[in-house]
């Protein structure tokens, strides 16, 4: 069952009665005329197979407004300028643009609602949220109910919050890739960076390791994590410092080089033989070598070397 957005507005929290369990989902009064279905997906963060492992007959539970139309999608807008959220008319046809590419079919002004959140005000201008529903007629726009989403929302908050007062957290390895490896931390999906991290082939999946957050970007569902041990190691560099290693990867467009807990680039351009084109001609697996920070991305997990003495 759904209901239509004047009954509710999307993304108010309203409070409901657990009257049925299913086992595809359960029956709630929201002390309306018509009961609510909330399928078992919506009803938690985690993963789970009946809703007795979420919710309780006759348990009262806060839910979240949330769209239910097979057209809704959310579009961001990283750099949107003030002048062109005041000209909204600029902004709903770029919407209405983007609603058709994605439908794969044009769509008429009429059929659609266009709802617009400001996410952040930066030096750039503006970063912008637009949820769009399709609606018409025969297809009236429909709300529903999420204690999932909810959840997710309440989960965001957290890590900011342990992002703000640096706290580390524990993080179960899901998957390893090429560039890092996915975990959940908190319910939500995460990504270590682990490109400089030299133990990155010691990792394995269903371990936990203790994680710092870099970046929380809820508007992106982007949530970046560095080991702790790497975050430390970052913290007590400094641009300008010399520090030495050992050479343990050699590619053509630099050498990664082993200062301690993490892997450091050399790149080919800040050698101090600048003429060279690639830097086997220069160095071999395991040679040891002094350079100089010039580069320090904590966020990123990156640090840049240039030859100790080079004028480059």
């Amino acid at each position: 069952m759904s209901f239509s957005l004047d009954s509710f507005q999307i993304g108010d929290l309203i409070t409901g009665k657990i009257i049925k369990l299913e086992s595809t989902g359960v029956l709630v009064d929201f002390y309306t005329d018509q009961l609510a279905y909330v399928p078992l997906l919506e009803l938690s963060l985690t993963e789970i197979q009946s809703p007795e492992e979420a919710v309780q007959l006759n348990e009262i539970r806060e839910f979240l407004v949330v769209g239910n139309y097979d057209g809704e999608h959310e579009i961001y807008f990283s750099n949107c300028s003030p002048e062109t959220l005041k000209d909204s008319d600029r902004l709903y046809e770029t919407t209405l643009y983007l609603a058709s590419e994605k439908c794969g079919h044009p769509i008429n002004r009429e059929d659609l609602i266009v709802h617009t959140k400001i996410l952040a005000v930066h030096g750039g201008g503006l970063s912008v949220r637009i949820c769009w529903f399709l609606c018409s007629q025969e297809h009236p726009p429909t709300v529903s109910f999420s204690i999932r989403q909810l959840e997710m929302r309440k989960a965001w908050e957290r890590v900011r919050q342990l992002q703000a007062e640096d706290v580390t957290m524990y993080g179960k390895i899901l998957q390893k890739t090429s560039r890092g490896a996915l975990v959940k931390i908190e319910g939500l999906h995460g990504f270590i960076r682990t490109y400089v991290d030299k133990h990155r082939e010691e990792l394995i999946v269903g371990e936990e390791l203790p994680l710092k957050i870099i970046e929380v970007r809820e508007e992106y569902n982007r949530l970046i994590l560095l080991h702790r041990s790497i975050s430390i190691r970052l913290r007590q560099l400094q641009v300008g410092q010399i520090v030495s290693g050992t050479i343990r990867l050699i590619r053509d467009y630099g050498v990664f080089v082993d200062i301690g807990d993490l892997y450091a680039l050399l790149p080919t351009s800040k050698m101090f033989h600048p003429s060279v084109d690639n830097p086997n001609q220069l160095f071999k697996i395991n040679d040891h070598l002094k350079a100089a920070i010039i580069k320090l991305d904590p966020e990123n997990g990156q640090v840049v070397l240039e030859s100790y003495g080079s004028s480059a």
